[in-house]
């Protein structure tokens, strides 16, 4: 009796479990177009160079377009109302920046007029402008991956423009530090969740050269507690330390209290009892705070069931500035780049001679260390 061989039937595989989705962001502080050292386009671009490659690996960098849009040259030199050209967005864009928030105290310099030319700049530029527009507090998706989205809401809790009517025009998002603003602002966080993976929160708020104020603060927890994934918040020109609020739902949302300046003049001396401008007004004067900046680093690991883990660090920024050492130079070396544990030792030090300073980021266990690392804290 011969024995048939009955054919091997193949079982099909079993669809592999799908991977989770990674989005990295990096959100950084205030661009200042002073004038004359950093008006330029060539110039922004010039000194957030050293971040070029860091800030390219990111699914999204964004950081605080601390301008209006238009011809610098109708302020006086003297003048705190700023302006940048409509190169200056492309410059950004080149530098590796990919979104910018447009919320901020400077944003209705040059009125209504000034911010239409914002966003059509930033539009040419191919930068995402985020906190104006003709739906200024609409979540704009910065990162996308496989369906899967990081969106940032952002506004301003202060406006300069007083007769304008550009801050109240519909246009910008605009909130105080109040209890009015605070539902605002949250309502805004819950709409999002509708239809983002993970929100982040960037607003501009608090006082100028002082640790980050209680009133910003309650904001800051209140929108973590309405489904923000983590917040940060600029404005002060000096960083504060980052803060991690735990929502009633358990999730560990960084707060970014301050993330400082990431390009600008300031910060000619190591005296922190100095004013922030000399007697005339035209450079800016400030202690050495000021060109300490800081770079949210955020790591959101999107499962498809819908699970979203968080993992958060900060990278500090210094600003080189020639200008510290010549003030006769008009176009002074202004450099961003990463403060380095090793080499910038004795800066370290003479900013830890104030004690009254944030000394506390230098040593936060979610400072990431090198350029290399990734953030590690959940």
């Amino acid at each position: 009796m011969v024995a048939l061989a009955l054919p091997v039937i193949a079982r099909p595989a079993a669809d592999p479990e799908p991977a989770a989705v990674h989005l990295r962001v990096l959100i950084g502080g205030d661009l200042l177009p002073h004038r004359p050292q950093l008006v330029d386009p060539e110039r922004i671009g010039s000194a957030l160079s050293p971040l070029t490659p860091l800030l390219r690996e990111a699914d999204a960098s964004m950081a605080n377009y601390e301008t209006a849009t238009g011809d610098p040259d109708m302020f006086k030199a003297h003048a705190r109302a700023l302006a940048a050209p409509p190169a200056w967005a492309a410059a950004l864009r080149t530098a590796g920046l990919s979104a910018v928030s447009v919320a901020n105290n400077h944003a209705c310099d040059r009125g209504k007029r000034g911010l239409a030319a914002t966003l059509d700049a930033t539009r040419a530029a191919g930068l995402t402008a985020v906190g104006a527009g003709d739906a200024p507090w609409a979540p704009n998706v910065i990162a996308e991956r496989s369906g899967k989205r990081v969106c940032v809401v952002a506004w301003t809790t202060l406006s300069n423009e007083r007769a304008s009517g550009c801050a109240s025009s519909g246009r910008l998002a605009f909130a105080k530090a109040d209890a009015r603003g605070i539902a605002t602002a949250e309502s805004a966080i819950a709409a999002a969740r509708e239809v983002c993976d993970a929100t982040i929160a960037v607003f501009h708020g608090g006082d100028e050269y002082e640790m980050q104020s209680a009133r910003v603060m309650t904001m800051a927890t209140a929108v973590a507690e309405a489904g923000a994934a983590a917040v940060v918040i600029h404005h002060p020109h000096v960083v504060s330390p980052m803060v991690v609020a735990t929502t009633r739902d358990g999730r560990h949302v960084p707060i970014f209290a301050s993330v400082g300046n990431l390009a600008s003049n300031q910060g000619e001396t190591w005296d922190p009892s100095l004013p922030a401008r000399q007697g005339d007004r035209h450079v800016v004067y400030l202690n050495g705070w000021t060109r300490l900046g800081m770079l949210a680093d955020l790591d959101f690991e999107m499962a498809p069931g819908g699970t979203v883990r968080t993992r958060f660090g900060y990278r500090l920024v210094w600003n080189d500035n020639d200008h510290a050492s010549d003030k006769r130079n008009p176009h002074p070396r202004i450099e961003s780049r990463l403060l380095e544990d090793e080499g910038d030792a004795a800066v370290v030090r003479k900013l830890s001679r104030d004690k009254s300073g944030p000394t506390a980021v230098f040593e936060d266990k979610c400072k990431i260390q090198s350029s290399v690392d990734r953030p590690t804290c959940e």
